[in-house]
């Protein structure tokens, strides 16, 4: 019995250590065929078996160029370094400045001194209604003058130059670019206001006091209110009438000369006409320009007797990149040539002013017929105020 038992023990103890031997032998098998298959020792070296962070870097030269004056024995392991080290500190010095001066930046602006055509830098006594609510509107004079006339002025323009008009709006709330702006770009720039600028009155005054045209900028209720808010100072023509003019009151109550407004685009529809031809009626009466920056063609539609106007050929905004604003920009040289003039409204982004600014410096100076038949001439463009290109 006692020989039975130890039999017995012994079999049980050979088959565990089978047991154990096949799953060793098994979880052998099991690694091999998971382990990654590398393609060479380097890779087999670079990583461990426990997929862990890499065990080694092997970093390759970067591609060193020699000059073909120098034989491969001249240069040595410590010359490449070296120069390594040289290309890559110039590299970073250079990107570094690069970064820096590309950077769009009004203040890079230079400032110059242009002779100011304007007669009329401040408001005219005759020419400003104080209401009830003690708003300083814009009116007619005593004599009938109208302030887009009397703020504004005209310029000539040799017959074989195209005009060119550029406001630049959404102005009031930076007032050393404004500053930059007026005392760097010609008089014929024309400068509109965004409804909620801080400091009105000096930054008004500033345009003015160097030349440029002055207008406000009227914005409309956002079509998109999750994009933009335009606020309580925004045109909505779905409110009443009385809502609207006092709006527009406020939007226009300056104590600076106000030649007109630009209205932005938003929210509008053709079943608004009534209003919109109250509204412009009201721009026609107080004797002020209106410039169409919308993109709809609702406003230039509608026809009103004696309102000084002009549709905006196109409209540079703030979300347009650099090859954007270069592609608009060619578009109006495209359309001056076609029409012989063109009236362009911006925001005052830095980049765009600044693009703007650098395409205005490649117009050619004027020269009349006979000079520029042996000077010749690239862009026969004139910078003329907004003023100029409206009829009513």
């Amino acid at each position: 019995m006692a020989r039975n038992l130890e039999r017995y023990d012994k079999l049980v103890i050979a088959i565990l250590g089978i047991a154990i031997l096949v799953l060793a032998i098994g979880y052998w098998f099991a690694q091999e065929k998971s382990e990654p298959v590398y393609l060479s020792k380097i890779d087999r070296l670079m990583f461990d078996k426990d997929n862990k962070s890499p065990a080694y870097v092997l970093t390759l030269p970067d591609k060193v160029e020699v000059s073909s004056q120098k034989s491969g024995n001249d240069v040595s392991e410590d010359n490449v370094e070296e120069e390594h080290i040289a290309n890559s500190e110039e590299e970073k010095e250079f990107s570094l400045e690069d970064l820096i001066n590309n950077v769009p930046s009004i203040a890079k602006l230079e400032s110059k001194n242009f002779p100011i055509q304007m007669k009329n830098i401040a408001a005219l006594p005759d020419m400003i209604e104080v209401t009830e609510d003690g708003l300083t509107l814009p009116k007619f004079g005593h004599e009938g003058h109208k302030p887009w006339i009397e703020y504004g002025y005209m310029v000539s323009v040799l017959p074989n130059f195209k005009k060119v008009a550029i406001v630049v709006g959404n102005l009031g709330f930076d007032s050393e670019a404004i500053s930059k702006i007026a005392a760097s770009f010609q008089p014929e720039l024309s400068m509109s206001f965004h409804p909620y600028m801080t400091n009105e009155q000096a930054n008004i005054s500033v345009a003015r006091q160097k030349g440029h045209e002055t207008y406000m900028d009227v914005l409309l209720a956002s079509s998109d209110f999750t994009h933009e808010d335009t606020g309580p100072a925004a045109l909505n023509f779905n409110l009443d009438k009385d809502e609207v003019f006092s709006r527009f009151y406020k939007v226009i109550s300056k104590s600076e000369p106000i030649g007109g407004v630009v209205i932005r685009d938003g929210l509008i529809e053709e079943d608004n006409n009534g209003i919109i031809i109250d509204l412009l009626e009201e721009i026609r009466d107080r004797g002020l320009l209106m410039v169409d920056a919308t993109s709809s063609d609702i406003i230039n539609s509608i026809k009103v007797d004696g309102l000084a106007r002009r549709k905006a050929d196109l409209f540079i905004s703030k979300d347009m990149s650099s090859d954007e604003i270069d592609e608009q920009l060619k578009k109006a040289e495209n359309i001056a040539f076609d029409k012989g003039q063109v009236l362009i409204v911006t925001d005052e982004k830095p980049l765009i002013v600044m693009r703007i600014n650098k395409w205005i410096e490649t117009f050619s100076p004027q020269l009349s017929y006979e000079e520029a038949k042996t000077k010749g001439i690239t862009k026969p463009f004139a910078l003329v105020p907004v003023s100029n290109l409206v009829v009513e």
